[in-house]
């Protein structure tokens, strides 16, 4: 296999080479001196933040504003592990041994690990908390062996959203991402707080901003392995250096033979360009909350973008007097299973089954009397919740269902302050500096609003079709004309959702017919 060629970077752009008593040439010292290996690879730190061999790239660091260029290589934030030389496929390119990493069994044996362990702690995420409580103890230690790693993390993460000042998250003002950043800040509270209840060293080695910083510190950093056999998180030295792109070029893992977590190249790697790990298929949420950036362009090579948004649907009290006598039972089925009244379902511009499940719900939801009866009582299909009801149950509800599904959206459409015009034309100005949270977060935002707009295009084109006297061939042409004017999802639910709604309403008619037709 080739290797490709060379992304070219500006000019005016440059890395800053390291010097022998950074803080980071300490670090890559002590990792080869413990058996750590990365002959292939330089760790180098950028002096502008647009600085980069590929222009999508993403960084789990914070980021320094390119007005303000680093005046050496410890003050710059902004980092990258690129290839001294060309690397073929299938070359283990990093190489770390087991005692260079820090995992969850290591906290749990610190005397605050045993405490919790001890009072049987219910925390929000107790292996991030033994991998915190281990960091935040041992480098109190001027001594730890792991002291020259704690000294290359990042002393700031004002690039995560739990850190932002009021006015950045201002700027995600309708995204339910503020909710999400104040649970993150409320979950990391609590936990503090209970393990302080139980153990007081903490409060004696980490304040609650210490104790956020670890915590996503850890959450950024991680990575699940399974080694020798166990199951763990663990934090490994130089790996998590590696910025995200997709699709991914190098794979890792925990090698048992060796003893060693490894990177190894998927595909040729040219010498010079920047070496990447895969933070996975995720929605920028995830991205901006767990990583503190947002991908601009978050597709995938086939066109799927994962990005999503929740959309909220509230039990829909019918007015006719024949209705009100289902009431009880339609907020039975709406709560079966101990469900809440309010559902919230993420949904991204795909037809996977949490969009059957929203369907579902709106068709439950916008359903009246008698198709309520339909659903829970009659018919060939049982329907165990409101998420079940994959198929349409007649025209009419169809319709409301829609309609119900474009108020939703357009009412969630108004809670944004700018236009997706807006944001589309801000984020091909210069005032959005690269990297920067104001960048991110208008990132975030048009995101959702255009899962939204989908939504809203789709419940559109499926009233149309609903209210539509189509023949067969102009059917057809309306189902071709909606995947190439609209998109290929919702094309589909045309073509069976609606499509199928004709063909029963026609089997519908000649049963009818031939009903009708009898001689008395």
């Amino acid at each position: 296999m080739s290797v490709a060629a060379p992304t070219p970077q500006p000019p005016s752009l440059s890395s800053l080479t390291l010097a022998p008593t950074s803080k980071y040439t300490i670090f890559e010292n002590w990792l080869l001196s413990n058996g750590a290996k990365f002959p292939d690879l330089e760790l180098r730190a950028y002096d502008d933040p647009t600085s980069s061999s590929k222009p999508d790239k993403e960084s789990k660091t914070s980021d320094p504003s390119p007005s303000s260029p680093p005046s050496t290589d410890d003050d710059s934030e902004m980092r990258g592990v690129h290839a001294l030389r060309d690397l073929p496929p299938n070359n283990v390119c990093v190489s770390v041994p087991r005692k260079c990493l820090i995992t969850v069994e290591m906290g749990k044996s610190t005397s605050i690990g045993q405490a919790i362990l001890r009072n049987n702690l219910d925390l929000d995420a107790p292996k991030h908390v033994f991998l915190m409580v281990f960091i935040l103890k041992d480098r109190k230690d001027p001594n730890s062996f792991f002291k020259p790693y704690y000294d290359i993390l990042p002393p700031g993460l004002n690039n995560m959203p739990i850190f932002w000042t009021p006015e950045e998250l201002k700027l995600l003002t309708g995204s339910y991402l503020l909710k999400q950043i104040s649970d993150r800040k409320e979950a990391i509270t609590e936990d503090y707080n209970l393990i302080t209840s139980v153990c007081p060293e903490l409060s004696s080695i980490a304040t609650l901003q210490d104790f956020m910083w670890a915590r996503m510190c850890v959450c950024s950093r991680n990575f699940g392995l399974l080694i020798n056999g166990l199951r763990t998180s663990a934090l490994v030295p130089h790996a998590d250096m590696l910025n995200h792109f997709r699709p991914r070029e190098t794979k890792w893992t925990f090698d048992n033979d060796s003893q060693c977590f490894t990177i190894t190249t998927l595909q040729g790697i040219r010498g010079g360009d920047q070496i990447y790990d895969s933070y996975g298929q995720k929605c920028n949420h995830r991205f901006l909350l767990n990583y503190g950036f947002a991908v601009e362009d978050n597709k995938e090579q086939d066109g799927f973008c994962p990005n999503e948004v929740p959309i909220e649907i509230t039990l829909q009290q019918q007015q006719s007097a024949d209705d009100d006598n289902y009431s009880s039972l339609k907020t039975e089925f709406w709560t079966r299973d101990s469900s809440p009244i309010t559902k919230r379902v993420r949904v991204c511009v795909s037809n996977n089954d949490n969009t059957k499940s929203l369907l579902s719900m709106l068709r439950v939801a916008a359903s009246n009397g008698a198709e309520l009866q339909a659903i829970t009582q009659a018919g060939p299909y049982m329907y165990r919740s409101v998420k079940d009801v994959r198929f349409s149950i007649g025209v009419d509800n169809e319709i409301r269902a829609m309609e119900l599904l474009k108020n939703i959206v357009d009412e969630q459409m108004k809670a944004y302050p700018t236009s997706i015009k807006e944001d589309e034309l801000a984020l091909k100005g210069p005032s959005l500096v690269p990297y920067s949270n104001d960048r991110h977060a208008r990132i975030q935002v048009l995101g959702e609003k255009r899962v939204l707009e989908h939504y809203s295009e789709f419940a559109n084109s499926a009233i149309e079709c609903l209210n539509g006297e189509l023949g067969d061939d102009e059917f057809d042409q309306m189902v071709e004309k909606v995947g190439r004017e609209k998109h290929h999802t919702i094309a589909q639910y045309v073509k069976d959702v609606v499509g199928g709604i004709r063909r029963e309403e026609r089997r519908r008619g000649r049963k009818e017919g031939e009903e009708g037709g009898g001689h008395f």
